[in-house]
C-alpha cells in the first residue's frame, strides 16, 4: 500500500476541490431576474445535463435559481420532490450551464467505514467551503416493494453548517457518493447517490411488478466480516399484478436477469425502466433450492412521481 506525502495529499485535495466546485452551484428561493434579493437556501450538484440535484428541504419554493460558479443565476424549475429521501431534482435549461461539466459519479455501495471523503458546499454563505473527514458508517435503504422506507445514509465526521446542504460529498477521487444534508449526533449525514438513481427514475413513467420485495443477505468472509446480497425476496404479490400473472409467489427470491444478479431493488428498477410497457423480461427465480426462468410481460406505464410523498 502506498503511502502519499502531506504535499500530494494537499495538491489531490486542491484539484478535487476544483473538479467540484465545476459542478456545485448554490440554489436559491425566488427567480433570478424578477426578485431583487433572493433567499440564499443551499447548494446543488450538476447530475446531468440540464439537472441539478439538492435537498427536498432546500427545493421549498415554487419559484427557484440557481447560481453558477461565475455568480450567473439562472432560473430552475422542479421537477422531482421526496421528503422522505429528502432529495429533489430541478431543471435548468442546459444551455445556461454553457460547457459545465457534469459530476463524476461514484458507487456508495463500496464505500467504507475510515475511508476519507471531502464535502463541498456554501456553509454560512463562505462559497465552495472544501472540507475533509472520515467515513463513519454506510447505511443501507429499507424497503416494501419498490418503496425504500428509510433511504441509504452515510456519516461523517464533517461539520456540516447550513449552506452545505444540497452539496456533493464525494470520495478522494472526486466522484460523488452522495448529497449531504444534516448533523445529527454530531455527525453530518450524506444521502447515498443510490438514493439519487431511485429518484431519477420514479420521476419517469415506468411499469411496476406488482409484489413486496426484500433484499436477502447472507453473511461471508472467513469471519463473516460483510454482507454478500443474493437477491429479491418476494413477500407478496398484487392480486392481478403483473407478478402474479407471470406465476411469481411469496417466498420466491429474485435472483437476475439475463445472467446478471439483483443486488438491490434499485437493478430492478433500472430493468424495469429499460424494458418499458409491453415489454417482456425472462427473470432467474429461486423457489424451494430449484433456479426457474419465468418470463415477465409488463404492463402499462405508471405516472410520473413528480413530487412524492
Amino acid at each position: 500500500m502506498s503511502i502519499l506525502s502531506t504535499a500530494e495529499i494537499q495538491q489531490d485535495l486542491a484539484t478535487i476541490g476544483a473538479a467540484l466546485r465545476d459542478v456545485t452551484v448554490v440554489v436559491r428561493g425566488g427567480h433570478p431576474r424578477r426578485s431583487r434579493s433572493p433567499d440564499a437556501q443551499g447548494s446543488g450538484i450538476v447530475w446531468e445535463p440540464g439537472l441539478v440535484v439538492t435537498n427536498a428541504h432546500v427545493a421549498t419554493e415554487t419559484t427557484l435559481s440557481v447560481e453558477l460558479p461565475d455568480r450567473a443565476a439562472v432560473p430552475a424549475t422542479l421537477v422531482a420532490r421526496d421528503p422522505r429521501r429528502d432529495l429533489a431534482v430541478l431543471r435548468v435549461d442546459p444551455g445556461e450551464l454553457g460547457a459545465r461539466h457534469t459530476a463524476t459519479i461514484g458507487d456508495p455501495d463500496r464505500l467504507r467505514p475510515g475511508e476519507l471523503v471531502v464535502a463541498l458546499g456554501h456553509p454560512l454563505g463562505v462559497p465552495h467551503s472544501l472540507a475533509l473527514g472520515v467515513v463513519h458508517t454506510v447505511g443501507k435503504a429499507s424497503w416494501q416493494g419498490e418503496r425504500a422506507t428509510t433511504p441509504a445514509l452515510i456519516h461523517t465526521d464533517i461539520r456540516l453548517a447550513p449552506g452545505n446542504s444540497g452539496g456533493p460529498l464525494a470520495d478522494v477521487r472526486g466522484r460523488v457518493l452522495g448529497v449531504n444534508a444534516m448533523i445529527a449526533g454530531g455527525l453530518g449525514v450524506a444521502i447515498s447517490a443510490t438514493e439519487v438513481r431511485h429518484l431519477l427514475l420514479a420521476a419517469e413513467p415506468r411499469p411496476r411488478l406488482g409484489a413486496t420485495l426484500r433484499e436477502v443477505t447472507v453473511r461471508v468472509g472467513a469471519r463473516g466480516e460483510r454482507d454478500e446480497r443474493l437477491g429479491l425476496l418476494v413477500m407478496e404479490t398484487s392480486a392481478g399484478g403483473t407478478a402474479a400473472r407471470a406465476g411469481l409467489v411469496q417466498g420466491d427470491v429474485l435472483l437476475g436477469h439475463a445472467g446478471r444478479p439483483f443486488r438491490s431493488p434499485d437493478d430492478l428498477l433500472a430493468l424495469l425502466h429499460d424494458a418499458g410497457p409491453g415489454g417482456t423480461l425472462r427473470l432467474d427465480v429461486g423457489r424451494g433450492g430449484a433456479r426457474l426462468s419465468l418470463e415477465v410481460t409488463l404492463g402499462a406505464a405508471v405516472g410520473a412521481e413528480r413530487r412524492a410523498a
